[in-house]
């Protein structure tokens, strides 16, 4: 299991005695539905801007960009490639206008996980936002039915390490976890971003009684999205979720228990 997350600074860590960002720009400048963009993302250090900052393979990639709705009702993950001596490309086409969310998820050598955010705009038509106020535990996806529940407390809650299990089963026939593709160094992976802040967790599971098992920690209470992804037969599979996490006992926190880097 693997939880990355850092909600006290998304846009920089430091491990190794330097402060991390990264550069994203797009070509064009104005994005618009139904035309590629190029992303362009170069890391760099914070004051020392020239050169490039080599990065760790985390599960099969340098970057994981993550692209989400502002309002969080869609999801796509994607993994740059490396164009240039350090800067890495992503090309891209948005089929809705509106806002949007990219998540640089990299780590760069010597140092802990980082998280860089950026917002962007789509121009064209948008849809109305979606709010969400109910959590929702089941979700299809293509065919497979997962289902997700939190620990033997009954609840997700804030301030504390937790479980969440996920079973996933098609036909009413529950598969067994170990039966799956790996995919990103594993038998899947979750992305969870909470809806007020947009604050992010990227965690990867352990396999347990044929279902997949991720170990997280929710640093607030409120409404989250969540999207696992699992790779059967060479095709990746995302099933989405909504989850509400209750006021937990947070006084057990020492610092910053998502701070960027546990991947």
């Amino acid at each position: 299991m693997t939880t990355s997350a850092n909600p006290s600074n998304q846009s920089g860590s430091i491990g190794n005695g330097n402060q991390y960002r990264i550069r994203i720009f797009s070509t064009p400048d104005i994005i618009e539905i139904g035309k590629p963009v190029v992303f362009s993302l170069t890391p760099q250090i914070v004051g020392k801007e020239i050169g490039p900052v080599p990065l760790d393979n985390q599960h099969g990639y340098e970057i994981h960009l993550i692209i989400v709705s502002y309002d969080l009702s869609w999801f796509d993950h994607r993994h740059p490639g490396l164009a240039d001596l350090g800067s890495y490309e992503q090309t891209y086409t948005f089929n809705k206008g509106g806002n949007y969310l990219l998540y640089a998820d990299y780590k760069p050598i010597g140092s802990v996980d980082t998280v860089q955010i950026k917002t962007i705009a789509v121009t064209g038509l948008s849809e109305k936002a979606i709010t969400y106020s109910e959590p929702k535990l089941t979700s299809p996806a293509d065919g497979y039915e997962v289902n997700i529940s939190p620990d033997t407390s009954g609840h997700f809650e804030s301030g504390k390490m937790q479980m969440i299990t996920a079973s996933i089963s098609k036909g009413n026939v529950p598969v067994d976890a170990n039966s799956l593709g790996d995919y990103l160094g594993s038998k899947g992976h979750m992305v969870i971003i909470a809806v007020n802040d947009k604050k992010f967790i990227h965690a990867h599971p352990t396999v347990e009684n044929g279902n997949l098992v991720f170990h997280t920690f929710f640093y607030s209470p409120g409404m989250y999205r969540a999207w696992l992804q699992f790779q059967n037969e060479n095709i990746v599979h995302t099933a989405d979720f909504t989850i509400r996490v209750d006021q937990g006992d947070e006084s057990g926190m020492q610092g910053d228990h998502m701070s960027s880097g546990q991947h």
